[in-house]
């Protein structure tokens, strides 16, 4: 089995130093290489790789943001963080991470790493699982998503969930209607649910998430239904199951 990875740092001797040694290996393909985050979660969903080599401290997305991003997609990769310092992080990352690199690290604990990395990939795994925990261990503070990573025209960027309206299912994708416009986002809609902070978001539907605040009408319907219109004037139904999870959205 040939092992497929993304080596993700914004200093290019820390990539080369990955890539001489992964170079080393004849059942390794180092299929791209990204200099930031951005760059990193565009390639990702490209190339879908097993591994990631995942430097922590990158411009315009750091590492926790990228892995952040991973949690959207239906099967990420296993991801290896490389840090320079940073001790809270270190310990986060044995309690919860498939490996970290600290840097400087020698031939002798890559290689460790990198069959870590082999066992992981045969083994089947709920890696999204494995990877929340991660990210709840490092952002003890900050439970839900602030900002979601969204791409257009080949390009990523972020929209604040602030500004989502209400977010829609599309057969493996999710449609988010936003103040600044629409976007097409690869993830589930139970992911994008547990992602998002209960008290400013509701899924009304097994295909619908709204924003509270943009809730302008709730009407009584049939059977235990209600209909929902949005402040931009769209009606959504509320289906009873979901109304049930939420009473507290109806007193």
């Amino acid at each position: 089995m040939t092992l497929r990875v993304l080596i993700a740092d914004d200093e290019a001797p820390a990539r080369r130093k990955l890539v001489r040694f992964l170079g080393e290996h004849d059942d390794v393909e180092v299929v791209a290489e990204a200099s930031n985050g951005v760059d990193a979660v565009d390639f990702i969903v490209q190339t879908q790789p097993d591994v990631v080599f995942l430097d922590v401290q990158m411009p315009d997305l750091d590492g926790i943001g990228v892995a952040e991003a991973l949690l959207a997609q239906e099967s990420p990769p296993r991801v290896v963080f490389a840090t320079a310092f940073d001790a809270y992080a270190v310990k986060a990352f044995e309690l919860s991470a498939l490996d970290y690199l600290l840097k400087p690290y020698d031939r002798a604990r890559f290689e460790r790493t990198l069959e870590r990395a082999r066992q992981a990939v045969e083994r089947p795994a709920a890696v999204r699982d494995d990877l929340a925990a991660l990210l709840r261990e490092i952002r003890h503070d900050e439970r839900y998503a602030r900002r979601v990573l969204v791409s257009a025209d080949g390009r990523s960027s972020f929209v604040p969930v602030s500004e989502i309206v209400r977010i829609e299912a599309d057969g493996n994708n999710a449609t988010l209607y936003t103040r600044r416009g629409t976007f097409t986002l690869r993830a589930t809609m139970d992911s994008l649910e547990s992602r998002l902070d209960p008290e400013k978001f509701a899924r009304v539907h097994r295909s619908h998430l709204v924003n509270i605040d943009e809730i302008a009408e709730i009407n009584a319907w049939f059977h235990g239904d209600y209909k929902l219109r949005l402040r931009d004037g769209c009606e959504l139904t509320w289906s009873r199951r979901y109304a049930a999870k939420r009473p507290d959205l109806l007193k």
